[in-house]
């Protein structure tokens, strides 16, 4: 059962991740991504709650598909229930959160996904890394269907000429 309900969530968390940039698009591992690749999941421990409709991963968790790759210490995953379905609502990782596109990086101390708005919220000094330069900020919010991006609270950059 719990596969069957993550698997949509891992699915939609791995279409195009763009890097964040004040109101501009940037790709994120330019969105070339292998959508059929199977997608792997491990952690040290799950824990599933029907009555709440939340899952948690917890200790060394990896969600990986093809070149893309989700680390954190903790993950939640929070459920809906629609017209009888339960439906995969809000990704929470927690505690050194890295995501990884082939040569881009992303890291902080939160994220935050929202499958029904395409947000990502990263918060805790995070640094996006790509081979133009760096991007950082206190907190990265990300919509994937725009790809715009918003760095807030000491932003900080490097460019490469």
């Amino acid at each position: 059962m719990f596969l069957r309900l993550i698997l949509p969530l891992l699915l939609a968390l791995f279409p195009a991740l763009p890097a964040a940039a004040q109101s501009a698009a940037i790709g994120f591992g330019q969105g070339d991504f292998d959508r059929s690749a199977p997608v792997e999941v491990t952690a040290d421990n799950l824990e599933v709650d029907q009555a709440s409709g939340r899952a948690t991963l917890t200790g060394n968790v990896v969600i990986a598909q093809g070149d893309l790759r989700l680390s954190a210490n903790l993950v939640t995953v929070d459920y809906a229930t629609t017209n009888g379905n339960r439906t995969i609502e809000r990704l929470n990782a927690e505690g050194d959160v890295l995501i990884v596109a082939g040569q881009d990086a992303a890291e902080g101390q939160t994220a935050v996904y929202t499958l029904g708005t395409s947000d990502i919220l990263m918060t805790g000094d995070v640094v996006v890394t790509q081979a133009a330069g760096t991007l950082a900020g206190d907190r990265v919010a990300i919509n994937l269907n725009s790809g715009a991006g918003t760095v807030t609270g000491r932003v900080r950059t490097t460019l490469q000429p």
